[in-house]
């Protein structure tokens, strides 16, 4: 477990790791009382109440080789492909470089009909690490077919707490909290403009792989209509599986002493051929040649992460403190 203090750190090689996640929806006819909760550091919340028999499976791929469908979008190197209780098939692409995770675009199949969904100008989702208090900006801009539906929206990301989350799956502490906030126009061909505004919260812990909790507020404004409000909720607790380059890398080598205020020792450091170091905002600081042993005096306090890349040319990220 990542941590800065008692405050959890996401890293990249948690979150965009390819498996299968399940997640249960709770019907929106019981999220009347539905609210976020408090931001903060150490807080706790409570979502116990809301259970779901309704279950929709997710299966990560790495692309361009672990999924057929990974040709839909050339650039994408992430695929998330979800398949709803009811045999809705849905498709999340996503390219994930330079410590950013994008939104390149999206596949529904429903009843016989498919529906692509491309960003002109992708939608960044993450920064990675992880970090409470991060926050960023984003515009986008797409299109749908055969819809024949344009877009283009705003977002604001703020990592805006940390703290204790409880579902009905049970109780998980060291968890950050992940606000978006969108705004959204959409222009039909031949029909009014609808006006969205988004309001989400996601629930991530480097002891878990996907989320452990997403809730999230809509409002959609057209001329002449009502204003037709929305909310959501879905949970899961999806066990991290390690990959191979991970497992391997946890038999191969053990760093110590963490944290530490000069000197930090990798045993087994013969199998490493290089090791990079970057800052919790993914700026690579400094690149290591000698591999056993690692002089971190000279960077200031704080954690910091180890990109370790070995002979047969697999990698791995671990957590460092300097003290």
């Amino acid at each position: 477990m990542a941590k800065m203090g008692a405050q959890p750190v996401i890293s990249a090689a948690h979150a965009v790791q390819p498996g299968s996640l399940t997640y249960y929806a709770v019907d929106f006819t019981q999220l009347g009382s539905l609210t976020p909760g408090p931001s903060g550091a150490n807080v706790s919340w409570d979502f116990s109440q809301y259970t779901s028999a309704i279950t929709t499976t997710q299966t990560r791929y790495d692309c361009p080789a672990g999924n057929t469908n990974c040709s839909d979008f050339d650039q994408a190197n992430k695929i998330i492909a979800s398949v709803a209780s009811g045999g809705g098939e849905n498709y999340a692409y996503f390219k994930y470089a330079n410590n950013e995770l994008s939104t390149l675009g999206t596949k529904s199949i429903n009843n016989g009909v498919t529906t692509y969904y491309t960003y002109t100008d992708p939608s960044l989702e993450l920064k990675f690490p992880v970090t409470y208090l991060q926050t960023f900006t984003d515009s986008w801009a797409g299109h749908s077919t055969p819809a024949s539906v344009t877009e283009t929206g705003a977002h604001t990301v703020t990592v805006d707490a940390y703290g204790t989350l409880k579902t009905a799956l049970g109780t998980f502490p060291n968890t950050l909290r992940v606000k978006v906030e969108k705004n959204i126009t959409s222009n039909t061909a031949g029909g009014p403009t609808a006006n969205t505004t988004f309001v989400g919260y996601t629930w991530i812990s480097s002891d878990y792989a996907g989320a452990l909790l997403t809730i999230g507020f809509s409002e959609t404004a057209i001329a002449g209509l009502p204003v037709v409000y929305s909310r959501a909720l879905s949970y899961g607790k999806n066990t991290l599986t390690l990959g191979t380059a991970d497992v391997t890398a946890d038999k191969k080598v053990d760093i110590y002493p963490n944290p530490s205020s000069d000197y930090v020792n990798i045993k087994n450091g013969d199998k490493v051929t290089k090791i990079e170091m970057n800052d919790t905002e993914g700026k690579k600081i400094a690149t290591f040649k000698k591999t056993d042993k690692i002089n971190i005096s000279v960077f200031p306090s704080g954690i910091y992460f180890l990109t370790i890349t070995f002979k047969d040319g697999k990698t791995e990220m671990r957590k460092i403190i300097r003290k």
